[in-house]
C-alpha cells in the first residue's frame, strides 16, 4: 500500500515537471493545499455573510422570474458566486432565508431581565422564509433582489417603518425540510375596486393568474398585472374602457388547506388541482409601489419632486380616518392640480397614489359635461358614488377646465352648486379609509372662480427651469437602454426652454429613433438629440410654447459695430454676470428705431442666437382681435409664453401698431388704449421679478406714434437707432456678410463695390444689389451652358462666378428704398429720441 501510494507521488511529480519545467515540483502540492484553503476561507466567509434585501420593480421581477416553473413572489436573485455555493441541484432552487427582524429593529435592545416570552414573540426573534432562488449577473455579492410587494408584506407583518432595511442569512434546504406542496383549496378575498368586474372577468384575469403554479403564504397580498401580453389581445380589447385605467387586481390569501384537511403556512395553488375560493371583497390600502414600471428608476420624475411632496402632504394629513377633524370641521380633500397639458400632472398624482397605495378612479370631464344639466349632475353623481363601492379612493377628474362652463364660455352656476351640494354628500358619508378628489385642469388660469374656491388646495405646476429640466432628462434616460453622460444632457437641458415632462420623452424618443435609422455603428450621441430638438422646436414650436433659437451670427451682420456692443452691454453683461446685478438694477427693454431695411428684426436674432436664448417674435397687427378683450388675451398669452420659455428674447416688431398714443387713435371702442395699458402693466411686472430672464427688443420706424408711456426708464428706456450705412466701412462690412455664401471672381474686390455707391444704403438696399448681381452671373452661367452644349450634363451653384461686371450692372438698375426727403426725416427723429 505505502509502495502503491509512493509511485502515485513519483508519477504526479514527474507530470508536475513536465508540465512546469520552471518551478521544483514540490510547489504544486503547496500550491494545491493553498487553493483548496482559500476555497475553504471563501465558502465559510459566504455561509457568516449577512445579505441584505434589495427590492426591485414588480414588472421587472415578472420579467426575471417568468422561465421559473413555479412563479412566486418569493423568488430571491442572488450573484452566481452565492448561488453555486447554495444551490447543490439547480433543480432544487429552495433555499431558507432567514430575516433578522431584530437587527434591524430601530428599537432599543432589550435588557436581560426583559426578555420574556411576550418580547421574544413579538418580531424579536428571526424569521425563516421557504424561498425559490435563482441567479443574476447584475446582483452584487451580499445583495438579495426581491420583489418590492415581497418587502412591502414584510413591512406589514412586522410593522417596519418604509425605507428600513432588512438583512438576512441563506441556509440550504435540510434533509427532514418538507418543500412546499400543492394544496387542495385555498381562500382568497380581493381588493375592492371602483372600476365595475363582473364575476365572469374575475373568474378568467385569476384562472389566467393560476395556470402557472403560484406559491402563496397566508397573509400575503398579492397582485395580478391586468397587462394585454398576460390577458391576451382578445379580452383586453373587449374590456379596454376598463382595463386602460385598472392596472392591477390584489387579492389577498386568508386560508390554505392541504389534501390531508391539515391547516398550512404556505403552499403552492394550481388551476386544475386547486380549489380556489373567494370568501368576500376587502376595503384596504394596496401595496405602496414606489418604481416605474421596469426601471429602476422612481415613480416621480426627479424634477417634479417639490410637487409630489406638497400634494403627498396634503394627503397624508386625511389618511386616517377616523375621529379626522378635518373632515369634522368641513375642511375636505379637495385639491387641484393645474398646469399646461404634458407638463406631468399624472405623473405625480400616480406616484403620489401608488406611494400612499390608494386606487384612483378615472372620470374625464369632457364626458361628464353634456348640454343637458340634469344629464351632467346624474354623471358627477356616479363618479362621486364610487365611493360608496371602494375605499380608500382618489376620484380623479380629468381635464376639469371644461367641467362647469357653458356654451359661451362662462361659469355655469347651477353646475357649480351641484358640484359643492355632490361634495357635501360625499364627505357627509363615514369612512373607514380615506376618499380625496383631485382636479386635473390643463390651463394656467381659472375661468370659474367659484368654482375654484371650493377646492382646499390649487397646487400649480409651472413651466420647468433648466436645472428641472436636467433633472427630468436623467429620470427619462433611466428608463432607456442607451443614455448621455450628465455634461450632454445639461446641454440638451439649456437649449430646450419651455419643454415640458411629454416633450422632453418624445425628444428623448425621437432621438433614438433618429439614430437607429441612422444605423451609425456607435453610441448614440448628442448630435442626434441636437437634430431632433431642432426638428421639435421648427415643426411645433407654438403647440410647445417653445420659441426657436434663430441661427443668426454677429458675423452675418455687416456694419452696426457700435450698436452691437451697446446691445450686448444691455443683454448680455446681466446673463454672464447675474450675481453682480441688483435685485431690480436691470433693464426692461431695448427699442429700435429707424428706417426700414436697415436690420432691426436681424439684430434681435443675432441677439438670440448669441446669447442662447430663445426667440419670440410677434408682429404687433396679429396680436389685435375683433371681440371685446380678446386684444387684451393675446397681449397676456405673449408675456406669459415669454416667461415659460425664459430665459427669453421678446421681439415686438411694427410696436407703433400695436401701442399707438392712447386718445389719438379715435377707435369707438378704446381698444387700443386698452392694449397699450395691458402692455404696460405687463413690461411693469417683468421689471419687478428679477427671477424672470426676460429681455424685450421692439422695433418700429415710427417711435414718434408710439405712447410716451412706454419709452420712460424702466419700460423701453434705451432707443438706439438702426441707421443706413454711410461710411465705406460699414458698405464693406454689409457686402461681405452678404456674399458670404457667394463665389466671387479673384479679381473683385468688396472694397471697390463699397466705393462706387455714393450714397447712404441700407442693408435690404445691398442685399437687393447683390442679389441683383448673383440672378445676372445665373443668366450669363446659363447662356455660356447652352452655347458650349454642355447644358445637358447639369449646373450647380458652385459654377456661378460672381463679377465685377454684374455688380456694375446691378448698381445701374438700383432705386433705393429711402428718399432724401425720408432720410432727413428720420435724421430729425434721431435729435428727438437719442440721448
Amino acid at each position: 500500500m505505502a509502495e502503491n501510494l509512493g509511485k502515485r507521488w513519483r508519477l504526479l511529480l514527474y507530470i508536475v515537471r513536465l508540465r512546469y519545467p520552471r518551478y521544483p515540483a514540490y510547489y504544486f502540492p503547496v500550491f494545491v493545499l493553498l487553493q483548496g484553503l482559500k476555497k475553504l476561507r471563501s465558502d465559510l466567509k459566504l455561509r457568516l455573510l449577512d445579505f441584505y434585501l434589495q427590492p426591485i420593480p414588480n414588472v421587472l421581477f415578472e420579467q426575471l422570474q417568468s422561465d421559473q416553473l413555479v412563479a412566486s413572489e418569493h423568488t430571491l436573485f442572488v450573484s452566481p458566486t452565492v448561488f453555486r455555493e447554495y444551490v447543490v441541484e439547480r433543480e432544487i432552487n429552495w433555499i431558507n432565508l432567514v430575516l433578522k427582524v431584530a437587527k434591524c429593529s430601530e428599537q432599543a435592545e432589550p435588557t436581560p431581565h426583559d426578555k420574556t416570552l411576550v418580547s421574544i414573540i413579538l418580531n424579536k426573534q428571526d424569521v425563516s422564509l421557504l424561498c425559490q432562488v435563482a441567479p443574476h449577473a447584475d446582483v452584487p455579492l451580499n445583495a438579495l433582489w426581491v420583489k418590492e410587494n415581497l418587502v412591502e408584506n414584510l413591512n406589514e407583518r412586522y410593522t417596519r417603518h418604509t425605507g428600513e432595511r432588512y438583512w438576512a442569512r441563506l441556509q440550504r434546504i435540510t434533509e427532514g425540510q418538507h418543500l412546499p406542496a400543492i394544496v387542495a383549496k385555498a381562500n382568497i378575498f380581493l381588493y375592492q375596486t371602483p372600476y365595475d368586474l363582473s364575476s365572469d372577468m374575475v373568474d378568467f384575469i385569476l384562472g389566467r393568474y393560476f395556470e402557472t403554479p403560484q406559491l402563496l403564504y397566508r397573509n400575503h397580498t398579492y397582485q395580478v398585472p391586468l397587462t394585454e401580453r398576460f390577458l391576451g389581445n382578445t379580452f383586453y380589447t373587449k374590456h379596454f374602457a376598463i382595463l386602460v385605467h385598472m392596472r392591477s387586481l390584489w387579492f389577498k390569501c386568508l386560508n390554505l388547506d392541504s389534501t390531508a384537511g391539515a391547516f398550512e403556512m404556505s403552499g403552492i395553488a394550481q388551476k386544475s388541482l386547486t380549489t380556489l375560493q373567494q370568501t368576500t371583497t376587502y376595503n384596504n390600502f394596496l401595496l405602496p409601489e414606489r418604481f416605474d414600471g421596469p426601471n429602476m428608476r422612481p415613480s416621480c420624475p426627479f424634477g417634479l419632486r417639490k410637487y409630489f411632496h406638497s400634494l403627498r402632504a396634503s394627503l397624508q394629513a386625511y389618511l386616517k380616518m377616523e375621529n379626522n377633524g378635518l373632515v369634522r370641521n368641513g375642511i375636505y380633500p379637495v385639491f387641484m392640480l393645474r398646469g399646461e397639458r404634458g407638463i406631468g400632472k399624472m405623473a405625480v398624482l400616480r406616484s403620489v397614489a401608488s406611494a400612499l397605495g390608494i386606487p384612483i378612479y378615472y372620470a374625464d370631464c369632457s364626458e361628464i359635461m353634456t348640454s343637458i344639466s340634469s344629464q351632467t349632475e346624474t354623471k358627477l353623481s356616479t363618479a362621486f358614488n364610487k365611493a360608496k363601492v371602494c375605499e380608500p379612493l382618489i376620484i380623479c377628474l380629468e381635464n376639469f377646465e371644461v367641467f362647469g362652463v357653458d356654451n359661451e364660455g362662462h361659469e355655469d352656476q347651477r353646475i357649480t352648486g351641484s358640484f359643492q351640494a355632490e361634495l357635501m354628500t360625499l364627505f357627509g358619508r363615514q369612512y373607514s379609509h380615506p376618499v380625496v378628489v383631485v382636479a386635473v385642469a390643463n390651463q394656467k388660469e381659472s375661468n370659474t372662480p367659484k368654482l375654484t374656491s371650493l377646492f382646499l388646495e390649487v397646487i400649480q405646476l409651472h413651466s420647468p427651469t433648466t436645472a428641472e429640466r436636467l433633472e427630468l432628462l436623467r429620470w427619462i434616460s433611466l428608463g432607456h437602454r442607451y443614455r448621455l453622460p450628465v455634461a450632454q444632457l445639461q446641454k440638451i437641458a439649456e437649449q430646450s426652454q419651455g419643454f415640458t415632462l411629454a416633450d422632453l420623452e418624445l425628444l428623448y424618443g425621437n432621438a433614438l429613433e433618429a439614430w437607429r435609422r441612422s444605423q451609425d455603428t456607435g453610441r448614440v450621441g448628442l448630435n442626434h438629440f441636437l437634430a431632433s430638438l431642432d426638428h421639435m422646436q421648427s415643426t411645433f414650436s407654438d403647440s410647445l410654447g417653445a420659441p426657436k433659437v434663430p441661427k443668426v451670427l454677429w458675423s452675418e451682420i455687416g456694419g452696426l459695430a457700435k450698436l452691437k456692443s451697446e446691445i450686448q452691454n444691455s443683454i448680455g453683461l446681466p446673463l454672464r454676470h447675474k450675481h453682480l446685478m441688483g435685485k431690480n438694477m436691470r433693464r426692461s427693454g431695448i427699442l429700435l428705431y429707424g428706417p426700414p431695411g436697415t436690420g432691426k428684426t436681424l439684430i434681435a436674432k443675432a441677439v438670440a442666437t448669441e446669447c442662447n436664448l430663445s426667440f419670440l417674435s410677434v408682429q404687433g397687427p396679429e396680436l389685435l382681435n375683433m371681440y371685446v378683450g380678446q386684444s387684451e388675451q393675446n397681449v397676456r398669452e405673449v408675456f406669459a409664453r415669454a416667461r415659460t420659455a425664459s430665459p427669453c428674447v421678446l421681439f415686438l416688431d411694427e410696436l407703433d401698431s400695436l401701442a399707438p398714443n392712447r386718445g389719438v387713435s379715435g377707435d369707438s371702442g378704446g381698444v387700443m388704449d386698452r392694449v397699450v395699458s395691458q402692455m404696460l402693466s405687463e413690461m411693469d411686472g417683468i421689471s419687478k421679478d428679477p427671477g424672470q430672464q426676460i429681455f424685450i427688443l421692439a422695433a418700429t420706424n415710427r417711435p414718434d406714434l408710439i405712447d410716451p408711456a412706454l419709452l420712460r426708464p424702466g419700460r423701453f428706456d434705451k432707443l438706439l437707432y438702426v441707421g443706413p450705412s454711410c461710411t465705406v466701412e460699414d458698405k464693406e462690412s454689409v457686402l461681405r456678410a452678404v456674399t458670404g455664401r457667394f463665389r466671387l471672381a479673384e479679381t473683385l474686390t468688396l472694397r471697390k463695390i463699397a466705393e462706387s455707391l455714393k450714397q447712404d444704403m441700407t442693408g435690404a438696399d445691398m442685399y437687393s444689389i447683390c442679389s441683383n448681381a448673383w440672378l445676372s452671373a445665373v443668366r450669363r452661367t446659363v447662356k455660356e451652358a447652352i452655347a458650349g452644349d454642355s447644358i445637358d450634363e447639369g449646373l450647380n451653384a458652385d459654377q456661378v462666378i460672381v463679377t465685377e461686371d454684374d455688380f456694375k450692372e446691378s448698381v445701374k438698375k438700383f432705386i433705393p428704398s429711402i428718399s432724401p426727403a425720408d432720410m432727413a426725416y428720420f435724421n430729425q427723429l434721431k435729435g428727438n429720441f437719442s440721448a
